[in-house]
Order: C-alpha cells, then structure tokens, then sequence
C-alpha cells in the first residue's frame, strides 16, 4: 500500500510541475519547444561542459550520500534535499544557458520556475513529514 501512496506523490509532483510549467507558457506567451525525452538538449558547447560536469560532480555526491546513509546514520530528510538541490542545478544551469545564449530566452523562465517548484514540494515534504505518514 505504501508503494501506490509514493506513486500517486510521484504522480501529484509531476503534475504540479506539468501544469505550472502550462500557466507559465500561457502567462509569458512562451512557444512550447519539443525535446526528446532523456534526451541531451545542449545550448552550445559551454553549456555540454559544464551539464556534464555538474552531471559528474551530481554523481560524486550521489556515491558519497549512498555512503552516508548506509554506513552512518544519516537523515533521510537531509539526503533528499541535498538531491534535490543536485537535481535542480542542472535546471539552473540550463536557466542560465538559455537567458544567455538561447535564440528564445523565455525558456529559462520555464527552468527555473521547474527548479523552484521542486524545492518549494521537496522542502514541504520535509516540513510536513510526508515520508514517515507514506510508510507508517
């Protein structure tokens, strides 16, 4: 049962994301861009650079946060927002490519809010011990 209850959490965050990343399309009048799923979408060559360097620097933390978290005891609430954090600085850095370097610097609109969004549902997670009524 709790599996289904963190899959409809899962599901109610990408939905959030999905439909604020919509308001904000509307809002700004911001053209939706097709991508590729999984897909690398690189700015230029810069922005290849340093994705990848926060992508192996991301894993770096990744290995020592796995770590941490079996061999010591390590808070879980802790662990997730430093992944977070992780995850939405590939959103900031591509925010900043696109501001930057984009023939349509409206999409770092959409980026950031996406990184915002995540940490504003992850820190309320937290706060509201989410995890803990999941799996009681």
């Amino acid at each position: 049962m709790s599996g289904l209850k963190f899959l409809l959490l899962f599901i109610a965050i990408i939905a959030i994301v999905a439909v604020s990343k919509f308001v904000l399309r509307k809002v700004f009048n911001i053209k939706k861009v097709k991508k590729k799923a999984f897909s690398h979408n690189h700015i230029n060559s810069t922005h290849r650079k340093v994705d990848w360097a926060v992508r192996i620097t991301a894993l770096t933390v990744y290995l020592i946060l796995a770590y941490q978290l079996y061999f010591h005891e390590f808070s879980i609430n802790l662990l997730l927002f430093i992944m977070t954090l992780i995850i939405t600085s590939e959103n900031f850095v591509r925010a900043f490519f696109e501001w930057k370097f984009s023939t349509d610097p409206k999409q770092s609109i959409l980026s950031l809010a996406e990184g915002i969004i995540l940490i504003t549902i992850v820190l309320m997670v937290i706060q509201f011990d989410v995890l803990t009524l999941l799996f009681q």
